[in-house]
């Protein structure tokens, strides 16, 4: 599905994503490490090809929310009006390839550990602390600490990681929109 909102700004603001699981999925960490290293940093598959290769964002990341009833997966790109096909297909192209062939090992021990520094840093504060506690009794979810949620993310696989790309990041299942002034005739997306 394609939405797009013309707007007379400098800039193209394109997000493509889909809807995923529940917050209580056993699946939530092999999503997370997954998002993460297909656009969770600097060094993530969509910066490293989208913004340093091809120059076509000056902003990319992948994000993914859980939710009690759903999820959501989904890719932001910030481009200049002219380069938002390119980016558009950039991104299309990299979710075509990764959700055939999914993660590297390379990828996945990257996504793996940059999953986990995130919880353990977003852990230093008493506050964050306590909104975590929070929000597992939010969400009646059960509180686990700390070494359970690292040993459930060592725990993931190239398999389970594969069978996720495969499914969420297929392009056909993808939904584009796209907030900014119209780039021209071609602007087409091969996602659904």
């Amino acid at each position: 599905m394609r939405a797009d909102a013309e707007r007379d700004t400098t800039q193209s603001h394109i997000v493509i994503g889909t809807d995923t699981f529940r917050v209580s999925d056993p699946r939530r960490y092999a999503l997370s490490l997954l998002v993460n290293a297909v656009g969770g940093g600097m060094s993530s598959r969509l910066f490293q090809r989208v913004r340093e290769e091809l120059g076509l964002a000056y902003a990319i990341y992948a994000y993914r929310h859980f939710h009690q009833g759903t999820g959501q997966l989904g890719v932001y790109v910030g481009t200049q009006p002219g380069s938002g096909d390119a980016a558009l297909a950039a991104i299309v192209a990299e979710f075509e390839r990764l959700s055939r062939a999914g993660l590297d090992a390379a990828e996945l021990e990257g996504g793996r550990r940059q999953l986990k520094g995130q919880i353990m840093l977003a852990l230093e504060s008493p506050g964050a602390r306590m909104s975590r506690l929070a929000g597992a009794a939010l969400q009646g979810e059960p509180y686990r600490p700390l070494a359970q949620v690292l040993g459930e993310i060592d725990a993931v696989t190239a398999e389970d990681t594969n069978a996720l790309a495969a499914e969420f990041f297929a392009p056909e299942r993808q939904t584009v929109q796209w907030l900014g002034p119209k780039a021209g005739p071609k602007r087409r997306a091969k996602a659904r």
